[in-house]
């Protein structure tokens, strides 16, 4: 009997000892892992892995020309490394990349879009936390606190005018100055730029922002989808003004010869795009590495050069006049958080925009 109950007792330490290097070998291989997401999140990039990936692809909402240049620039710092991009709005890119993941067939490695596209796909849990180091020279407003996304760009909104219809005089002051009955019938809008409704509420508090935008839809605005169409039409005469034009956009254009400028308005809103790094990405490595290129000094000054206007602090837009000596107010893009459709639904629905 004395044996049965040492045997008894010598089997319950061995059952004991297992699980006692069982649970050991867990905690080791959780702790691994929590070390190794913390290494991803904050900024480890393995070279040797990056150079194995060979490849990226970059999913976009900013035109193919402009991609096509920062992917030459990257692949002239990475030579082994080829981007491949696939370019679209912001509405149906965010589409296909949800249709993408939901067929189990995520593609994209980096994401540069707008907040409209990143705060959705973030909400499907399809973007990773990389806190790269260059984010150490961006605005608090322009880097997601839990690191799932920085501004590469910004985009700052004003009226644009044609200075052959619009006396110098007669140039708006502040956005107050688009309710001006001279202006009825002759002041374009483009559907595909919510932000600037956005920007314009939070700006000026709720209540009184769609008061001035139910005040300026009365003015009967010329709805266009197309920014490009909107410069284009501005700068042939069709319209005096565009309500929410880019002013970088317009400033390319004037360097072309059209007869157009911006006003410089007390407040502009801005609004970033931001880069992030898919959750799922093949070249999870080369991903990070082009998200460090973009936000690092040489990738802001490539992005002045196209001209875009630079996120980072300490680089100045092309030309310097588009930020310097102006008022800009940052879009809380965090309180957009589940509310970004339904802004851009009453966007839509306020200006008669299909």
């Amino acid at each position: 009997m004395v044996c049965s109950i040492f045997l008894r007792i010598r089997g319950t330490e061995r059952i004991k000892s297992f699980y006692g290097k069982f649970l050991a070998l867990a905690l080791i291989v959780l702790g691994m892992f929590s070390v190794y997401s913390i290494l991803w999140a904050s900024g480890h990039i393995d070279i040797g892995a990056a150079r194995k990936e060979k490849k990226i692809t970059i999913y976009s909402s900013i035109s193919l020309e402009d991609i096509t240049i920062l992917a030459k620039a990257f692949e002239k710092k990475y030579p082994w490394i080829q981007v491949n991009s696939y370019r679209a709005g912001k509405i149906r890119l965010g589409q296909r990349i949800v249709t993408e993941a939901r067929a189990g067939k995520s593609q994209f490695d980096v994401l540069l879009s707008s907040a409209f596209t990143t705060l959705e796909i973030k909400l499907q849990k399809l973007l990773a936390q990389y806190e790269s180091p260059e984010r150490a020279r961006f605005r608090a407003e322009l880097k997601d606190p839990e690191g799932y996304w920085t501004a590469a760009q910004i985009n700052t909104m004003s009226v644009a005018y044609n200075t052959k219809l619009v006396k110098r005089d007669e140039v708006p002051k502040d956005w107050g100055d688009l309710l001006n009955p001279r202006w009825k019938g002759k002041i374009a809008i483009n559907a595909n730029r919510p932000e600037w409704y956005i920007g314009l509420l939070q700006m000026m508090g709720e209540e009184e922002g769609r008061k001035y935008m139910k005040s300026l839809a009365e003015m009967k605005t010329i709805p266009l989808e197309s920014a490009t169409l909107a410069d284009e039409l501005l700068a042939a005469g069709e319209y005096p003004l565009f309500a929410n034009a880019a002013p970088g956009n317009t400033e390319r254009i004037r360097k072309k010869g059209a007869p157009v400028d911006w006003a410089r308005l007390h407040t502009l809103p801005t609004y970033p795009i931001l880069v992030s790094v898919s959750a799922r990405a093949g070249s999870p490595n080369s991903a990070r590495l082009m998200t460090d290129f973009l936000l690092s000094e040489d990738g802001q000054k490539m992005l002045r050069e196209i001209p875009r206007i630079p996120a980072r602090t300490g680089v100045e837009a092309n030309p310097p006049h588009l930020t310097k000596g102006v008022n800009l107010f940052y879009i809380n893009i965090n309180a957009m958080v589940g509310k970004a459709d339904d802004l851009e639904g009453e966007f839509r629905r306020t200006f008669g925009l299909r």
